[in-house]
Protein backbone atom coordinates (compact mmCIF):
# COMPACT_ATOMS: atom_id res chain seq x y z
CA UNK A 1 0.00 0.00 0.00
CA UNK A 2 1.00 3.76 -1.14
CA UNK A 3 1.58 6.39 1.15
CA UNK A 4 -0.35 8.59 -1.62
CA UNK A 5 -4.36 8.95 -2.42
CA UNK A 6 -5.35 6.41 -5.29
CA UNK A 7 -7.39 8.14 -7.90
CA UNK A 8 -10.63 6.70 -9.20
CA UNK A 9 -12.93 8.35 -12.27
CA UNK A 10 -16.67 7.04 -12.14
CA UNK A 11 -18.57 8.46 -14.81
CA UNK A 12 -22.20 7.30 -15.66
CA UNK A 13 -23.96 7.48 -18.80
CA UNK A 14 -25.78 5.69 -21.59
CA UNK A 15 -23.15 7.29 -23.87
CA UNK A 16 -20.27 4.70 -23.92
CA UNK A 17 -18.05 7.86 -25.73
CA UNK A 18 -18.86 10.55 -23.53
CA UNK A 19 -18.40 8.11 -20.71
CA UNK A 20 -14.77 7.38 -21.58
CA UNK A 21 -14.14 11.47 -22.43
CA UNK A 22 -15.20 12.14 -19.00
CA UNK A 23 -12.94 9.21 -17.39
CA UNK A 24 -9.44 10.37 -19.35
CA UNK A 25 -10.68 14.46 -18.38
CA UNK A 26 -10.87 13.33 -14.80
CA UNK A 27 -7.79 11.90 -15.03
CA UNK A 28 -5.93 14.60 -16.28
CA UNK A 29 -6.87 14.42 -20.20
CA UNK A 30 -5.94 12.31 -22.68
CA UNK A 31 -2.64 15.00 -23.91
CA UNK A 32 -1.25 14.65 -20.64
CA UNK A 33 -1.82 11.18 -20.07
CA UNK A 34 -0.30 9.86 -23.73
CA UNK A 35 2.33 11.52 -25.72
CA UNK A 36 2.20 12.26 -29.28
CA UNK A 37 3.90 10.09 -31.43
CA UNK A 38 3.98 7.40 -28.53
CA UNK A 39 2.85 3.69 -29.18
CA UNK A 40 0.29 2.72 -27.44
CA UNK A 41 -1.17 -1.16 -26.57
CA UNK A 42 -4.61 -2.02 -25.91
CA UNK A 43 -5.53 -4.73 -23.88
CA UNK A 44 -9.02 -5.56 -23.70
CA UNK A 45 -10.21 -8.78 -22.29
CA UNK A 46 -11.74 -10.67 -24.99
CA UNK A 47 -10.53 -14.38 -23.40
CA UNK A 48 -13.80 -16.36 -24.58
CA UNK A 49 -15.99 -16.43 -28.30
CA UNK A 50 -18.96 -15.06 -27.02
CA UNK A 51 -21.11 -12.29 -28.62
CA UNK A 52 -20.73 -8.43 -27.33
CA UNK A 53 -23.74 -8.90 -25.65
CA UNK A 54 -23.04 -11.32 -23.41
CA UNK A 55 -20.85 -9.25 -21.69
CA UNK A 56 -18.26 -11.46 -21.35
CA UNK A 57 -15.53 -9.57 -23.43
CA UNK A 58 -14.50 -5.91 -23.25
CA UNK A 59 -17.79 -4.29 -25.60
CA UNK A 60 -16.31 -3.45 -29.07
CA UNK A 61 -17.73 0.05 -28.59
CA UNK A 62 -15.86 0.68 -25.13
CA UNK A 63 -13.09 -0.43 -27.18
CA UNK A 64 -13.50 2.47 -30.34
CA UNK A 65 -14.52 5.03 -27.42
CA UNK A 66 -11.04 4.71 -26.10
CA UNK A 67 -9.36 4.64 -29.30
CA UNK A 68 -10.77 7.83 -30.53
CA UNK A 69 -9.81 9.06 -27.10
CA UNK A 70 -6.70 8.18 -27.46
CA UNK A 71 -6.38 9.27 -30.96
CA UNK A 72 -7.03 12.75 -30.09
CA UNK A 73 -3.09 12.48 -28.06
CA UNK A 74 -1.65 11.55 -32.07
CA UNK A 75 0.23 8.64 -31.09
CA UNK A 76 2.17 6.76 -33.46
CA UNK A 77 0.82 3.62 -33.48
CA UNK A 78 -2.03 1.52 -31.73
CA UNK A 79 -2.34 -2.21 -31.29
CA UNK A 80 -4.82 -4.36 -29.72
CA UNK A 81 -3.32 -7.37 -28.01
CA UNK A 82 -4.81 -10.45 -26.59
CA UNK A 83 -4.07 -14.11 -25.86
CA UNK A 84 -7.39 -15.86 -24.94
CA UNK A 85 -8.21 -18.27 -22.53
CA UNK A 86 -6.58 -21.67 -22.13
CA UNK A 87 -7.84 -24.01 -25.06
CA UNK A 88 -9.52 -20.96 -26.70
CA UNK A 89 -8.55 -19.16 -30.06
CA UNK A 90 -7.60 -15.78 -29.70
CA UNK A 91 -8.50 -14.94 -33.11
CA UNK A 92 -11.74 -16.36 -33.14
CA UNK A 93 -12.55 -14.54 -30.01
CA UNK A 94 -11.78 -11.14 -31.79
CA UNK A 95 -14.26 -12.31 -34.14
CA UNK A 96 -16.72 -13.32 -32.02
CA UNK A 97 -17.14 -10.11 -29.49
CA UNK A 98 -17.03 -7.73 -32.35
CA UNK A 99 -13.61 -6.27 -31.73
CA UNK A 100 -12.30 -7.90 -35.19
CA UNK A 101 -14.93 -5.63 -37.41
CA UNK A 102 -14.66 -2.64 -34.78
CA UNK A 103 -10.86 -2.59 -35.21
CA UNK A 104 -11.18 -2.71 -39.18
CA UNK A 105 -13.15 -0.09 -39.25
CA UNK A 106 -10.59 2.48 -36.87
CA UNK A 107 -8.25 0.48 -38.61
CA UNK A 108 -5.96 -0.86 -36.03
CA UNK A 109 -3.92 -3.45 -36.14
CA UNK A 110 -5.00 -6.73 -34.04
CA UNK A 111 -2.59 -8.77 -32.33
CA UNK A 112 -2.60 -12.48 -30.85
CA UNK A 113 -0.21 -12.92 -28.16
CA UNK A 114 -0.44 -16.91 -28.49
CA UNK A 115 1.09 -16.39 -31.61
CA UNK A 116 3.96 -13.99 -31.07
CA UNK A 117 7.79 -15.72 -31.54
CA UNK A 118 9.40 -12.39 -30.09
CA UNK A 119 9.12 -13.17 -26.44
CA UNK A 120 12.01 -11.39 -23.40
CA UNK A 121 12.31 -14.11 -20.61
CA UNK A 122 11.16 -11.56 -17.43
CA UNK A 123 12.36 -12.04 -14.10
CA UNK A 124 9.93 -11.68 -11.69
CA UNK A 125 12.51 -10.30 -8.49
CA UNK A 126 10.99 -10.65 -5.53
CA UNK A 127 8.33 -13.55 -6.59
CA UNK A 128 5.72 -14.87 -4.19
CA UNK A 129 3.89 -17.30 -6.63
CA UNK A 130 5.99 -20.20 -8.53
CA UNK A 131 6.05 -17.64 -11.25
CA UNK A 132 9.71 -16.64 -11.06
CA UNK A 133 9.96 -15.05 -14.68
CA UNK A 134 7.53 -15.22 -17.28
CA UNK A 135 7.67 -14.24 -21.04
CA UNK A 136 6.01 -11.18 -22.18
CA UNK A 137 5.98 -10.04 -26.18
CA UNK A 138 8.73 -7.84 -27.06
CA UNK A 139 6.45 -5.21 -28.15
CA UNK A 140 4.31 -5.13 -25.27
CA UNK A 141 7.31 -4.61 -23.32
CA UNK A 142 8.67 -1.80 -25.52
CA UNK A 143 5.17 0.45 -25.99
CA UNK A 144 5.16 3.93 -24.27
CA UNK A 145 1.71 3.15 -23.40
CA UNK A 146 0.00 0.18 -22.01
CA UNK A 147 -3.86 0.89 -21.38
CA UNK A 148 -5.55 -2.28 -19.82
CA UNK A 149 -9.38 -2.66 -20.98
CA UNK A 150 -11.33 -4.83 -18.15
CA UNK A 151 -14.58 -5.59 -18.42
CA UNK A 152 -16.32 -6.25 -15.09
CA UNK A 153 -17.29 -9.76 -14.30
CA UNK A 154 -18.10 -12.33 -11.61
CA UNK A 155 -15.77 -14.96 -11.90
CA UNK A 156 -15.76 -18.78 -11.18
CA UNK A 157 -11.74 -18.24 -10.63
CA UNK A 158 -11.16 -15.17 -8.32
CA UNK A 159 -14.90 -14.37 -7.60
CA UNK A 160 -14.77 -11.55 -9.89
CA UNK A 161 -12.57 -10.19 -12.39
CA UNK A 162 -11.41 -6.59 -13.57
CA UNK A 163 -8.41 -5.29 -14.03
CA UNK A 164 -5.40 -6.68 -12.18
CA UNK A 165 -6.54 -10.62 -13.39
CA UNK A 166 -7.36 -9.40 -16.92
CA UNK A 167 -3.13 -8.91 -16.91
CA UNK A 168 -3.41 -12.30 -17.25
CA UNK A 169 -3.92 -12.14 -20.84
CA UNK A 170 -0.60 -10.91 -21.90
CA UNK A 171 1.12 -14.16 -21.57
CA UNK A 172 1.01 -17.47 -23.99
CA UNK A 173 -1.05 -20.62 -22.35
CA UNK A 174 1.83 -22.30 -20.89
CA UNK A 175 2.53 -19.75 -18.28
CA UNK A 176 -1.38 -19.69 -17.85
CA UNK A 177 -1.03 -22.99 -16.49
CA UNK A 178 1.89 -22.04 -14.64
CA UNK A 179 -0.34 -19.61 -13.01
CA UNK A 180 -3.47 -21.97 -11.75
CA UNK A 181 -0.60 -24.64 -10.87
CA UNK A 182 0.23 -23.12 -7.64
CA UNK A 183 -1.64 -19.82 -6.62
CA UNK A 184 -3.48 -17.93 -9.05
CA UNK A 185 -3.98 -14.72 -7.33
CA UNK A 186 -0.56 -14.09 -6.01
CA UNK A 187 0.88 -15.28 -9.42
CA UNK A 188 -1.18 -12.18 -11.11
CA UNK A 189 0.71 -10.16 -8.76
CA UNK A 190 3.72 -11.80 -10.00
CA UNK A 191 2.85 -10.96 -13.58
CA UNK A 192 1.53 -7.24 -12.87
CA UNK A 193 4.89 -6.28 -11.99
CA UNK A 194 6.48 -7.92 -15.17
CA UNK A 195 3.56 -6.63 -17.73
CA UNK A 196 2.38 -3.44 -15.93
CA UNK A 197 -0.21 -1.21 -17.23
CA UNK A 198 0.11 2.24 -17.07
CA UNK A 199 -3.86 3.11 -17.52
CA UNK A 200 -7.06 1.23 -16.28
CA UNK A 201 -10.09 1.97 -17.70
CA UNK A 202 -13.02 -0.24 -17.01
CA UNK A 203 -15.88 -1.21 -19.20
CA UNK A 204 -18.87 -1.70 -17.08
CA UNK A 205 -21.61 -0.46 -19.46
CA UNK A 206 -22.92 -4.50 -18.73
CA UNK A 207 -21.14 -5.81 -16.76
CA UNK A 208 -21.24 -9.71 -16.58
CA UNK A 209 -23.19 -11.12 -13.48
CA UNK A 210 -24.35 -15.23 -12.05
CA UNK A 211 -22.11 -17.53 -12.77
CA UNK A 212 -19.88 -15.73 -14.98
CA UNK A 213 -17.29 -15.98 -17.26
CA UNK A 214 -18.68 -18.81 -19.10
CA UNK A 215 -22.43 -18.38 -18.62
CA UNK A 216 -22.87 -14.66 -17.31
CA UNK A 217 -25.99 -13.07 -17.12
CA UNK A 218 -25.70 -9.28 -18.26
CA UNK A 219 -26.16 -6.06 -15.81
CA UNK A 220 -26.51 -3.16 -17.37
CA UNK A 221 -24.51 -0.17 -15.16
CA UNK A 222 -23.53 2.57 -18.06
CA UNK A 223 -20.63 3.03 -16.12
CA UNK A 224 -17.01 3.77 -16.96
CA UNK A 225 -13.95 3.45 -14.40
CA UNK A 226 -10.50 4.96 -15.06
CA UNK A 227 -7.56 4.83 -12.72
CA UNK A 228 -3.47 4.45 -12.98
CA UNK A 229 -4.31 2.06 -9.78
CA UNK A 230 -5.54 -1.43 -10.77
CA UNK A 231 -6.05 -2.46 -7.18
CA UNK A 232 -7.93 0.70 -6.57
CA UNK A 233 -9.99 0.69 -9.61
CA UNK A 234 -11.23 -3.38 -8.85
CA UNK A 235 -12.45 -1.95 -4.92
CA UNK A 236 -14.67 0.81 -6.76
CA UNK A 237 -15.27 -1.34 -9.03
CA UNK A 238 -16.60 -4.14 -6.17
CA UNK A 239 -18.40 -1.35 -4.36
CA UNK A 240 -20.40 -0.20 -7.57
CA UNK A 241 -22.09 -3.38 -7.40
CA UNK A 242 -22.18 -5.02 -3.90
CA UNK A 243 -19.11 -7.51 -3.99
CA UNK A 244 -18.17 -7.76 -0.42
CA UNK A 245 -14.44 -7.28 -1.05
CA UNK A 246 -13.58 -8.85 2.61
CA UNK A 247 -15.02 -11.96 1.07
CA UNK A 248 -12.07 -11.57 -1.97
CA UNK A 249 -8.88 -12.93 -1.07
CA UNK A 250 -7.70 -10.97 -3.83
CA UNK A 251 -7.50 -7.37 -1.84
CA UNK A 252 -6.14 -9.46 0.96
CA UNK A 253 -2.91 -10.77 -0.67
CA UNK A 254 -2.60 -6.91 -2.66
CA UNK A 255 -2.33 -5.91 0.53
CA UNK A 256 0.21 -8.19 1.74
CA UNK A 257 2.61 -7.74 -0.91
CA UNK A 258 1.90 -3.77 -0.93
CA UNK A 259 0.23 -3.10 -4.78
CA UNK A 260 -2.04 -0.54 -5.09
CA UNK A 261 -4.72 0.52 -2.62
CA UNK A 262 -7.71 -1.07 -1.70
CA UNK A 263 -9.09 0.78 1.73
CA UNK A 264 -11.92 3.24 0.90
CA UNK A 265 -9.47 6.10 2.82
CA UNK A 266 -6.91 5.81 0.24
CA UNK A 267 -9.09 6.27 -2.76
CA UNK A 268 -9.96 9.32 -4.04
CA UNK A 269 -13.37 9.22 -5.99
CA UNK A 270 -14.32 11.75 -8.61
CA UNK A 271 -16.65 12.06 -11.26
CA UNK A 272 -20.21 10.53 -10.33
CA UNK A 273 -20.74 9.21 -7.06
CA UNK A 274 -21.21 5.81 -6.52
CA UNK A 275 -24.63 5.91 -4.52
CA UNK A 276 -25.92 6.98 -7.96
CA UNK A 277 -24.60 5.07 -9.83
CA UNK A 278 -24.91 0.91 -7.48
CA UNK A 279 -26.64 -1.41 -8.70
CA UNK A 280 -26.74 -4.80 -7.00
CA UNK A 281 -24.53 -7.93 -8.75
CA UNK A 282 -25.81 -11.36 -8.36
CA UNK A 283 -22.66 -13.24 -7.45
CA UNK A 284 -23.68 -16.70 -6.20
CA UNK A 285 -19.93 -17.25 -5.67
CA UNK A 286 -19.88 -15.25 -2.07
CA UNK A 287 -21.38 -16.55 0.75
CA UNK A 288 -21.18 -19.57 3.72
CA UNK A 289 -21.15 -22.83 1.91
CA UNK A 290 -20.97 -24.90 4.62
CA UNK A 291 -24.26 -25.96 4.48
CA UNK A 292 -25.03 -24.97 0.78
CA UNK A 293 -25.30 -28.59 -0.08
CA UNK A 294 -26.96 -30.83 2.54
CA UNK A 295 -26.82 -34.18 0.57
CA UNK A 296 -23.45 -33.86 0.60
CA UNK A 297 -20.37 -34.59 3.03
CA UNK A 298 -18.68 -31.11 2.50
CA UNK A 299 -15.48 -29.95 4.27
CA UNK A 300 -14.07 -26.44 3.65
CA UNK A 301 -12.53 -25.55 6.26
CA UNK A 302 -9.74 -23.37 5.69
CA UNK A 303 -10.57 -22.80 1.99
CA UNK A 304 -9.60 -19.46 -0.05
CA UNK A 305 -12.77 -17.17 -1.77
CA UNK A 306 -11.24 -18.91 -5.21
CA UNK A 307 -12.41 -22.39 -4.11
CA UNK A 308 -15.27 -21.68 -2.79
CA UNK A 309 -16.18 -19.80 -6.09
CA UNK A 310 -15.20 -23.41 -8.22
CA UNK A 311 -17.12 -25.86 -5.77
CA UNK A 312 -20.09 -23.14 -5.69
CA UNK A 313 -19.97 -23.18 -9.69
CA UNK A 314 -19.28 -27.34 -10.12
CA UNK A 315 -21.89 -28.25 -7.42
CA UNK A 316 -25.02 -26.25 -9.12
CA UNK A 317 -23.58 -27.37 -12.56
CA UNK A 318 -24.53 -31.36 -10.82
CA UNK A 319 -27.92 -29.50 -10.03
CA UNK A 320 -28.23 -28.38 -13.53
CA UNK A 321 -27.66 -31.24 -15.22
CA UNK A 322 -29.39 -33.74 -13.06
CA UNK A 323 -26.51 -35.16 -11.63
CA UNK A 324 -26.32 -34.11 -8.16
CA UNK A 325 -28.79 -37.00 -6.18
CA UNK A 326 -27.01 -39.93 -7.95
CA UNK A 327 -23.79 -38.03 -6.58
CA UNK A 328 -24.80 -37.41 -3.07
CA UNK A 329 -23.11 -40.17 -1.59
CA UNK A 330 -19.29 -37.93 -2.36
CA UNK A 331 -17.29 -36.51 0.30
CA UNK A 332 -16.25 -32.97 -1.10
CA UNK A 333 -13.10 -31.20 0.76
CA UNK A 334 -11.72 -28.06 0.04
CA UNK A 335 -9.35 -25.92 2.23
CA UNK A 336 -6.36 -26.95 4.56
CA UNK A 337 -7.82 -27.25 7.79
CA UNK A 338 -9.93 -30.10 7.58
CA UNK A 339 -9.24 -32.86 10.13
CA UNK A 340 -12.43 -34.19 10.30
CA UNK A 341 -12.38 -36.14 6.67
CA UNK A 342 -14.02 -39.65 7.70
CA UNK A 343 -11.36 -42.32 7.89
CA UNK A 344 -12.98 -45.13 6.16
CA UNK A 345 -14.28 -43.60 2.97
CA UNK A 346 -14.85 -45.00 -0.41
CA UNK A 347 -11.69 -43.47 -1.90
CA UNK A 348 -13.88 -43.47 -5.12
CA UNK A 349 -16.16 -41.26 -3.59
CA UNK A 350 -13.71 -38.37 -2.13
CA UNK A 351 -12.82 -35.77 -3.83
CA UNK A 352 -10.18 -33.26 -2.76
CA UNK A 353 -10.34 -29.91 -4.52
CA UNK A 354 -7.26 -27.77 -4.73
CA UNK A 355 -3.81 -27.70 -3.83
CA UNK A 356 -3.61 -27.18 -0.37
CA UNK A 357 -5.18 -30.39 0.22
CA UNK A 358 -2.63 -32.91 -1.35
CA UNK A 359 -1.50 -33.33 2.23
CA UNK A 360 -5.01 -35.48 3.05
CA UNK A 361 -3.52 -38.02 0.25
CA UNK A 362 -1.51 -39.12 3.58
CA UNK A 363 -4.27 -40.55 4.47
CA UNK A 364 -6.58 -40.92 1.61
CA UNK A 365 -3.79 -42.31 -1.21
CA UNK A 366 -6.27 -42.91 -3.61
CA UNK A 367 -9.01 -40.18 -3.21
CA UNK A 368 -9.52 -37.98 -6.17
CA UNK A 369 -7.45 -35.29 -5.76
CA UNK A 370 -8.01 -32.15 -8.55
CA UNK A 371 -4.97 -30.27 -8.33
CA UNK A 372 -4.18 -26.92 -9.22
CA UNK A 373 -4.84 -23.39 -7.43
CA UNK A 374 -7.56 -23.31 -7.75
CA UNK A 375 -7.90 -26.42 -10.73
CA UNK A 376 -9.78 -26.03 -13.56
CA UNK A 377 -13.26 -24.42 -13.41
CA UNK A 378 -14.83 -27.41 -14.30
CA UNK A 379 -12.37 -30.07 -12.51
CA UNK A 380 -14.54 -30.85 -9.73
CA UNK A 381 -18.32 -31.78 -11.24
CA UNK A 382 -16.20 -33.54 -14.31
CA UNK A 383 -14.29 -35.99 -12.01
CA UNK A 384 -17.07 -36.70 -9.57
CA UNK A 385 -19.26 -37.59 -12.65
CA UNK A 386 -16.53 -39.43 -14.63
CA UNK A 387 -14.76 -41.04 -11.75
CA UNK A 388 -11.73 -39.94 -12.76
CA UNK A 389 -9.85 -36.59 -12.38
CA UNK A 390 -9.01 -34.96 -15.43
CA UNK A 391 -5.68 -33.05 -15.15
CA UNK A 392 -4.28 -31.40 -18.62
CA UNK A 393 -0.46 -31.50 -17.13
CA UNK A 394 -0.79 -35.15 -17.38
CA UNK A 395 -2.50 -35.10 -20.60
CA UNK A 396 -2.67 -31.94 -22.99
CA UNK A 397 -5.44 -33.02 -25.26
CA UNK A 398 -8.30 -33.46 -22.87
CA UNK A 399 -9.42 -29.85 -22.74
CA UNK A 400 -10.00 -30.42 -26.20
CA UNK A 401 -10.69 -34.03 -26.69
CA UNK A 402 -12.97 -34.07 -23.76
CA UNK A 403 -13.70 -30.70 -21.31
CA UNK A 404 -15.29 -28.67 -24.47
CA UNK A 405 -16.89 -31.20 -25.88
CA UNK A 406 -18.61 -32.00 -22.67
CA UNK A 407 -19.29 -28.47 -21.72
CA UNK A 408 -21.33 -28.10 -25.03
CA UNK A 409 -23.03 -31.23 -24.02
CA UNK A 410 -23.91 -29.21 -20.46
CA UNK A 411 -24.57 -26.03 -21.76
CA UNK A 412 -28.71 -26.48 -22.97
CA UNK A 413 -29.24 -27.57 -19.42
CA UNK A 414 -27.00 -25.13 -17.16
CA UNK A 415 -28.22 -22.40 -19.86
CA UNK A 416 -31.36 -22.88 -18.84
CA UNK A 417 -30.67 -23.21 -14.58
CA UNK A 418 -29.02 -19.95 -14.49
CA UNK A 419 -31.10 -18.21 -16.47
CA UNK A 420 -33.84 -19.48 -13.85
CA UNK A 421 -31.51 -18.79 -10.91
CA UNK A 422 -31.01 -14.84 -12.13
CA UNK A 423 -34.67 -14.32 -12.88
CA UNK A 424 -35.21 -15.79 -8.91
CA UNK A 425 -32.31 -12.56 -7.68
CA UNK A 426 -33.18 -10.09 -10.33
CA UNK A 427 -36.82 -10.03 -11.14
CA UNK A 428 -37.66 -8.49 -14.36
CA UNK A 429 -35.56 -5.49 -13.59
CA UNK A 430 -32.23 -5.69 -14.27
Amino acid sequence: MTDKKSKVALAKSENVQENVTRVFDLLGGVTNMIEKGSTVVLKPNAGHAAPAEYAVCTNPETVRAVIREVKKAEPKSIVIAESAAIGCDTMECYEACGIKDMAEEEGIELIDIKSEKDLVNVAVRGYRSNIKSCKIPRFFLEADHIINLPILKAHASMVFSCALKNIKGVVQDAVHFQMHAQNLTMAMMDVWYAARADINIVDAMYAASGFSPHTPTPLKLDCILGSYDPVAVDRVACDLVGINTDEVDYFKVAAEVGMGNSEPDNIELVGDKLEDCYKKMWVPYLGDISERWPEYDVHCKGACSSCQAMMTLNMETLKAIGEYDKLSDFTVVIGHDNDDIPKDKDPARLLLHGNCTKKYLKDHPDALWVPGCPPGETGMYMAMSRGEVIDPTKDPDIVQDYVRPRLEKDMPAWRAYVDKKAAEFYGTDK
